[in-house]
């Protein structure tokens, strides 16, 4: 099965009836959207497939599912985003659960405006009427100024995504890391219209480095804690039995770990998913750097460099 790289279109009807459903406004309006079974959309071990060329054929379906990079949006002075589609071939078992990811850019000249909320909010509910989707993921590394934007579009998203589909977001660390107690200022995520926000250890930047012990790292709010994002090549913070576990490779999945990752809600960590993936090549410079937005660039770096966290 290869998976299709660009979304179908939505019919008419349902982007009339999505317009008469925008919300722009406070973070607080959203009301809380119905229960979703995430558990029963997607199994409890999912790999990343990011920019680069897969072949997951050999994975067990039963008990692992893909998040792959379907595009990225590029938000710059234009009044709609620029999508940049996937370039690289992604080949898995018919049978595996998928989940598409999408990962939005900030360029310079990015300004927040009412057209470019709708317009990427519309991009995002085309992919997720992509056929064969279980859930759709967004990658955004929001800066404070940005969290309203971000809010609004993810708001005017969900009524129109497909009924009962979940929607997951990857979070910075310090996002999970705010008391809920301290209210909507701090701990935006709890309003927003999502079923979880997996909190990314990895690529830490200000908090850790990649070998330091992550286990002491706090995770308060509600929203992040079913799951949690880690890398093969960095440590991991301590793994909850009943977690969702979304892992990531810094270059393309060997065989043996995929192997290993169907295994790892029953034990420790195995040692192939302890390194990277040596002796094979560096993939990633096949690809144009100038259409791709890397997961292992997608850090708290630039945030807590700016002190906005």
């Amino acid at each position: 099965m290869r998976i299709p790289r660009y979304a179908r279109r939505i019919g008419f009807p349902l982007l009339a009836a999505a317009m008469c459903l925008r919300v722009l406004g406070d973070v607080s309006y959203y009301s809380e959207p119905s229960p979703m079974a995430f558990p029963d959309a997607m199994p409890q071990t999912i790999l990343w497939a990011w920019e680069e060329p897969e072949d997951l054929r050999a994975a067990d379906s039963t008990k692992i599912g893909v998040a792959y990079l379907d595009r990225t949006l590029l938000l710059g002075t234009a009044s709609r985003p620029t999508t940049v589609p996937r370039h690289q071939p992604l080949e898995i078992p018919r049978t595996m659960a998928v989940m598409a990811v999408v990962r939005i850019d900030t360029q310079p000249g990015f300004r927040d405006t009412i057209v470019l909320r709708q317009q990427t909010a519309d991009a995002l509910a085309d992919v997720s009427h992509q056929p064969g989707l279980r859930a759709l993921q967004v990658d955004f590394d929001a800066t404070r100024s940005e969290r309203s934007f971000y809010a609004a579009v993810l708001r005017d998203l969900r009524p129109q995504m497909p009924t009962g589909m979940p929607l997951s977001i990857t979070a910075l660390v310090s996002w999970c890391s705010v008391d809920p107690s301290l209210g909507p200022q701090q701990d935006w995520l709890a309003s927003l219209p999502i079923n979880e926000a997996v909190p990314m250890f990895f690529r830490l930047g200000g908090h850790a480095g990649p070998y330091e012990d992550k286990t002491s790292i706090p995770v308060r709010e509600p929203l992040c804690r079913s799951s949690v994002g880690i890398s093969t090549d960095e440590s991991w913070p301590h793994l909850r039995a009943a977690g969702r576990v979304y892992l990531f490779a810094p270059r393309p999945w060997l065989t043996e770990q995929v192997t290993a990752a169907a295994a790892l809600p029953e034990g420790a960590r195995p040692a192939v998913l302890r390194v990277p993936n040596r002796g094979v090549g560096d993939l990633r410079a096949t690809s144009n750097p100038a259409h791709l937005s890397e997961r292992a660039d997608s850090s708290e770096q630039r945030i807590f460099a700016e002190g906005r966290p």
